[in-house]
């Protein structure tokens, strides 16, 4: 069966998104901003509480909030493949939109989120970034590293509709599905360890050759800045899974800050 649920994929093909051209736009009108990247939730980490604890907290402030992928340690947007903790994010997101900008960047562990689950978000993409009206642009980064081809073979067969198709219905999807992510944390060590720093410099330059002036960029797990001059930016933020971290953008003065999400409940915002 495996055999046959990889040989589906492979044959299946979608072309790849740029990450230069063609991003759709959106209008953000507020000053302050909150970016959660990388929580990775899984019950097995018995983080859960804590995020949803955070949202909790999120809901006191009037602030927009992007999330920036990885979100969960896996999640097929599929109903027979969702949980508990994806139904009460939707949930959540669903009723916050209506307060505040809710954005939702798809990671390397999150499958069909945009194609299925896009109403329950002010804006959702499953594509290399989403630009606003005003400069900024939200990637999630798994696909800035040219040079980690094996990913990036694997993320045009797994996110293509065919391959949305044939998981839907699969026998024994999610066991499947789990084994596939288990071999897929295996392959690639090298990518994975190493911050690709000419790749990001060079994604940031073309980036700021198009009009983007500050960029946010999760993926990596890890503080990082690439900057061109005093008005233009990269910022690799630092993933939510290792302190809870997440992290705070001021439009007005351009300030970025990290810190806990608890420290929320004693900012200004």
């Amino acid at each position: 069966m495996f055999a046959i649920f990889y040989h589906l994929l492979i044959v299946s093909h979608i072309m790849f998104f740029n990450l230069r051209h063609n991003y759709p736009e959106t209008n953000q009108k507020r000053i302050n901003m909150i970016i959660i990247a990388d929580a990775h939730i899984d019950e097995s980490r018995g983080n859960e509480s804590a995020f949803f604890q955070m949202l909790d907290t999120i809901e006191e402030t009037d602030q927009d909030v992007v999330f920036l992928g990885d979100i969960f340690e896996l999640w097929i947007a599929l109903t027979r493949y969702e949980k508990e903790f994806h139904k009460n994010f939707l949930a959540w997101c669903e009723t916050q939109k209506r307060r505040r900008t809710v954005g939702f960047i798809e990671g390397n562990h999150e499958y069909f989120v945009a194609a299925q689950r896009k109403n329950s978000f002010s804006w959702c993409t499953e594509r290399a970034g989403w630009p606003d009206a005003n400069g900024l642009l939200f990637c999630h980064g798994d696909q800035i590293n040219r040079r980690d081809q094996n990913y990036l073979r694997f993320r045009k067969i797994a996110k293509n509709q065919i391959c949305q198709t044939v998981v839907r219905f699969l026998p024994f999807g999610p066991s499947i599905a789990k084994l596939l992510v288990f071999l897929f944390k295996r392959t690639n060590l090298e990518f994975r360890k190493r911050l690709p720093r000419k790749s990001i410099a060079s994604f940031a330059e073309t980036s700021f050759e198009d009009g983007i002036h500050t960029i946010f960029v999760g993926h990596f797990h890890r503080n990082y800045q690439y900057r061109e001059s005093e008005s233009k930016a990269l910022y690799i933020v630092p993933g939510w899974l290792e302190a809870e971290q997440i992290t705070l953008y001021d439009k007005e003065s351009g300030r970025v800050s990290s810190c806990h999400w608890r420290e929320l409940q004693h900012l200004p915002l």
